[in-house]
């Protein structure tokens, strides 16, 4: 097993990058376009971390890229989607268990990132793959569109621009580790 496999690749944010993330501030962007457009990438990775007939290091390397593209996806849409959702009555409940389902995959990568030995290693990641596309699914296919249909273009563009912030401050933050919430300025993230 690669030396680097306890630790995710830096996940560096270029100034360019940066300036595209803040660029989209200013536009009339949709959360719901954002999270799928978020969801495309997660899911090519998802194919390779589950197929157990391919190299190891194949696995690694799909991993090491995943996990950080996975925090600094769903931390946003916690703060912002699963926020909002949990407090609207009609979508209440897939907000608290969009929630639960990315505290269940922070402790899988947790865990991915603990582990030494190779089958267990591998039998984790598949988990952590299969997990996170259920997650994936039930989204694109359930809750996006239930959302749709219970809330406003404005709400969903100003919940797109907090989402925007929030992941340009994750992408800063580099990914190498579950970002704890207890280490984020709040009052600098939702102006």
């Amino acid at each position: 097993m690669k030396d680097s496999q306890h630790s995710t690749s830096h996940l560096k944010v270029n100034s360019a990058t940066s300036r595209r993330l803040s660029d989209k501030l200013s536009q009339n962007e949709d959360i719901i376009e954002m999270i799928l457009e978020d969801h495309k990438p997660l899911k090519q990775l998802i194919k390779i971390m589950k197929n157990t007939d391919k190299d190891l290091s194949d696995r690694e390397d799909a991993f090491a890229e995943f996990a950080p593209l996975l925090i600094c996806h769903a931390k946003p849409e916690e703060e912002t989607l699963y926020t909002f959702m949990k407090s609207v009555e009609n979508t209440r409940s897939d907000g608290f268990e969009g929630d639960v389902e990315h505290g269940l995959a922070d402790q899988m990568v947790e865990e991915i990132m603990r582990t030494d030995d190779e089958d267990l290693w591998s039998a984790r990641v598949k988990v952590l793959a299969e997990l996170v596309e259920h997650h994936i699914e039930e989204e694109e296919n359930s809750l996006l569109p239930d959302f749709k249909k219970n809330s406003n273009p404005q709400d969903r563009q100003i919940l797109a621009n907090k989402f925007l912030k929030l992941k340009t401050h994750f992408l800063q933050l580099g990914g190498e580790e579950t970002p704890h919430e207890a280490n984020l300025k709040k009052s600098d993230l939702h102006h």
